[in-house]
């Protein structure tokens, strides 16, 4: 019922119809339960209408009657409406350096099972993709026809027209992999979107977050082995005019710094990023013998983030990264005044005092006029990414 064609091509009362439909639906997916006498009064439809455009949401399976409601005055009980959350699912991807995780959602945009899927060669990315999702579709007990959308987050420069990622400093892919052009073979009839993973973390974040509650314009600062930005203005995702907004990373602060993959000197990708902070302090003879004998990047941070907490430890290491990441966030924040810049990604393990380092910082480098901006930690707990990504394709679809 709902794709992602050139409505132009349908007739005009097609088209009346289909935008009556998906607002009956969302109306009715932001309820508990609704009646039809309460969906005719919120829309100004006439009652005749909205039972049509109800039915024909039952025949498709995408809302159900749910019993009656209770009056306090007598008469005839309404029979409430609620979504059908077996009636339809969306799955949502973060790609990762080394794979990536994929969940599938309801048409609640709850989470039903997401899982991580190990991935060494991304050449074999598009297949892989289309193996996992049908054997997750089908292990909730989903039909094929019941798939509505497909988002894919991913780190890095994307071309959203060609369904390409550019670039990227995180992944082992480049403009030849055609990966989403395989989904939408694939999937030729339903919605399928490559979308920047910081840009949906930070519809999350409007999204979902308890202390940006009501806040419409916000940017999301994802610090893992990369650096990235999410911006939401007057809550919609911000990608710019080619999807190349967001780069905080390539944020250069320091002229005569250390160069970096992008060409330019100083950027905050080199100095503030999770690999640059373990580099910082194994450069250091003061670090312990736990980070040594650990393995990868993460597991080093890991040991580093939880005697930072602890301890205290490592304060001279993160405190200079902090700072780094206040003077990228000061520059943001004259540039955008956002309500809010949330932290998040890998730098969230750092906890409190790493914020409160960053506040400090920008409590002497802020305009004062500034200083009313929240900085805040990621509160969200769960995957981002994909989160985001559902209610993305979700927003599309209805």
């Amino acid at each position: 019922m709902f794709n992602g064609g050139d409505k132009s091509k349908l007739g005009s009362q097609q088209l009346i119809k289909e935008t009556n439909i998906r607002r009956v639906f969302k109306l009715v997916s932001n309820y508990d339960g609704i009646s039809r006498a309460e969906l005719a009064n919120q829309t100004s439809l006439s009652p005749t209408t909205i039972s049509s455009l109800a039915e024909e949401l039952i025949r498709e399976g995408l809302i159900k009657e749910a019993g009656t409601a209770d009056l306090l005055t007598s008469g005839r009980k309404p029979i409430m409406l609620k979504v059908n959350s077996l009636g339809g699912c969306m799955a949502a991807v973060d790609l990762q350096e080394n794979g990536y995780y994929i969940g599938l959602f309801d048409l609640k945009c709850k989470l039903l099972i997401e899982k991580f899927i190990e991935l060494t060669d991304y050449n074999e990315l598009g297949i892989s993709l289309i193996s996992n999702i049908s054997k997750i579709t089908k292990q909730l007990g989903y039909k094929n026809s019941h798939l509505m959308g497909i988002c894919i987050g991913a780190p890095g420069i994307i071309d959203r027209e060609k369904g390409i990622i550019v670039s990227s400093t995180i992944l082992p892919v480049d403009s030849n992999n055609m990966f989403i052009k395989q989904l939408t073979e694939t999937y030729p009839t339903i919605e399928i979107r490559l979308v920047n993973e910081s840009s949906l973390s930070a519809y999350t974040e409007m999204k979902y977050g308890r202390s940006t509650a009501g806040i419409n314009n916000l940017i999301y600062i994802d610090i893992h082995t990369g650096i990235g930005a999410g911006i939401i203005i007057n809550g919609s995702m911000y990608e710019g005019s080619n999807a190349l907004a967001g780069e905080f990373g390539h944020i250069s602060i320091d002229l005569n710094g250390p160069l970096c993959k992008c060409g330019s000197r100083g950027c905050l990708e080199t100095l503030a990023s999770i690999p640059a902070l373990v580099a910082e302090v194994e450069g250091d003879t003061g670090f312990s013998e736990d980070i040594t004998r650990a393995g990868t990047v993460d597991e080093k941070f890991k040991i580093i983030a939880e005697v930072y907490r602890d301890h205290g430890g490592f304060y001279k290491e993160i405190n200079a990264m902090a700072r780094y990441i206040s003077y990228g966030i000061n520059n943001t924040i004259n540039l955008m005044n956002p309500g809010a810049v949330v932290i998040g990604g890998k730098a969230v393990e750092l906890g409190e005092k790493f914020l409160k380092e960053i506040n400090k910082t920008l409590g002497v480098i802020g305009l004062k006029s500034n200083r009313k901006t929240m900085i805040l930690l990621s509160e969200f707990e769960g995957n981002p990414v994909t989160a985001g990504g559902a209610q993305h394709i979700f927003n599309i679809l209805f």
